[in-house]
């Protein structure tokens, strides 16, 4: 197995899908699929605004980078288009350290 880092990019918005989204993570999780995911965001457009999502950062274990993908595609944001599936960053990953964090809301 090899651990895989993958940017997608958000192309629509992601509110009406973001419970259904966070309910399928610990699935993943607890499968050993996925060690480490979250959001990324915009810089704010001025001080004080609040910052916007850009996207989403997910660590994902598998064989191939294939694989990889097809895990990606599996997740409600993939399915009802808010993540620019045409545009994933996907790399093989070496961890070298991780500390444990849990922010899952």
């Amino acid at each position: 197995m090899v651990e895989w880092v993958v940017i997608a990019f958000d192309k629509a918005d992601r509110s009406a899908y973001r419970s259904e989204h966070l309910a399928g993570i610990p699935p993943q999780v607890e499968s050993g699929k996925l060690v480490c995911a979250g959001a990324i965001y915009n810089e704010p457009k001025a001080p004080g605004e609040p910052r916007t999502f850009a996207g989403s950062h997910l660590q994902v274990v598998a064989d191939t980078k294939e694989e990889a993908i097809e895990i990606v595609k599996s997740d409600i944001f993939a399915k009802e288009g808010v993540w620019d599936l045409d545009n994933l960053i996907v790399y093989q990953f070496g961890c070298a350290i991780r500390q444990p964090v849990n922010k899952l809301k």
